[in-house]
């Protein structure tokens, strides 16, 4: 059987109507190919998934597209794409919610931090009632750590106007057990923020499937000009 180019697979698509994929596929995949910059992206896709989307959030993608005959350089986009998509929706629908809790910011965490292969920082900005305005990436490293200039983390509560603010970061070993260069940072900020009326709330490590709270555990770096334990 004479196999179909893209071009004839979409004019018989449009001739017939909707085939039978889903119309939130659809938007998916179109949304995909559009990220990517890729031209005819969402049919070959359709083609190497035979139309079972959902294979995208899986962990392998990249594996299973090469292995389906999408180009390696392809199928590192898709799954660029697919990682940035699962952060933005991990955090798009927080900018109405309230961190009354550091358990409230880790459960908004864990999902986007938990098994990451390297390290990252976010900054969590709040308003006087604690409502989410923001989650800002602002530094991205590597296993063994990174490197940390205070004003980065300053900037994005000073840019949003916000009251107050958390820091949340990962431990790409797993072990959420601060180290006590973690703690150095915290109190160094600590002290940075009170200069501009600013507080910290919390500073969160995310392990695997597990959290620790700076805060609970070494509250005299809160305490006024009070030195890490």
């Amino acid at each position: 059987m004479k196999r179909m180019t893209i071009a004839e697979r979409r004019t018989e698509r449009d001739a017939l109507g909707p085939s039978d994929t889903s119309a939130h596929d659809r938007t998916l995949l179109t949304a995909i190919e559009t990220l990517a910059g890729v031209p005819d992206l969402a049919d070959r896709l359709h083609d190497a998934l035979a139309g079972e989307c959902t294979l995208l959030f899986s962990g392998q993608i990249g594996a299973r597209l090469t292995r389906a005959g999408i180009s390696a350089s392809d199928a590192d986009r898709v799954h660029r794409v697919m990682e940035a998509l699962a952060t933005a929706t991990t955090w798009w629908p927080l900018a109405r919610q309230r961190v009354q809790s550091p358990a409230d910011l880790a459960a908004l965490a864990m999902p986007l931090l938990a098994r990451r292969d390297h390290e990252e920082l976010h900054v969590a900005v709040v308003d006087g009632r604690n409502g989410l305005l923001a989650l800002r990436q602002v530094y991205v490293g590597t296993a063994t750590g990174t490197s940390v200039r205070i004003a980065e983390l300053l900037r994005p509560v000073l840019d949003l106007g916000g009251v107050g603010f958390a820091l949340v970061h990962n431990h790409p070993s797993g072990d959420p057990e601060p180290s006590e260069e973690d703690v150095r940072l915290t109190a160094e900020v600590v002290a940075a923020a009170r200069l501009l009326d600013l507080e910290l709330l919390d500073h969160l490590v995310i392990g695997h499937g597990r959290w620790s709270s700076i805060r609970s555990q070494r509250p005299s770096v809160w305490a006024a000009g009070g030195p890490p334990e």
